[in-house]
């Protein structure tokens, strides 16, 4: 998701969930292939720790998009500040989310 529009119509769906060390906004909608949105304030920490954590995310996105829903649009947030997050902590945190999602 590039647009400020995309990042409210899924926010304004209304569907949340959180995980150990992610919160998931989600909305099953038009699109045709999964879209990925990660949103990191400035309380998370300084910039080198940000763009670690959206590093990370995209990493698990990555490698799990194969088994996505394609109708799926997500943006996803830091639940806390974690210094010690892994990729392998991430990925399995996305997959329990994915996993609580209703199919349509």
């Amino acid at each position: 998701m590039r647009k400020k529009n995309h990042y409210q119509g899924v926010i304004k769906a209304g569907n949340k969930l959180t995980g150990t060390f992610l919160i998931l906004d989600y909305r099953l909608g038009k699109a045709i292939v999964p879209k990925l949105g990660i949103t990191v304030s400035k309380k998370y920490g300084k910039a080198h720790l940000r763009n670690r954590f959206k590093r990370l995310v995209r990493e698990a996105y990555r490698s799990y998009y194969p088994e996505l829903p394609q109708t799926l649009e997500m943006n996803i947030f830091p639940r806390f500040p974690a210094v010690k997050l892994s990729k392998n902590l991430v990925l399995s945190d996305l997959k329990a989310l994915v996993a609580k999602i209703p199919s349509p």
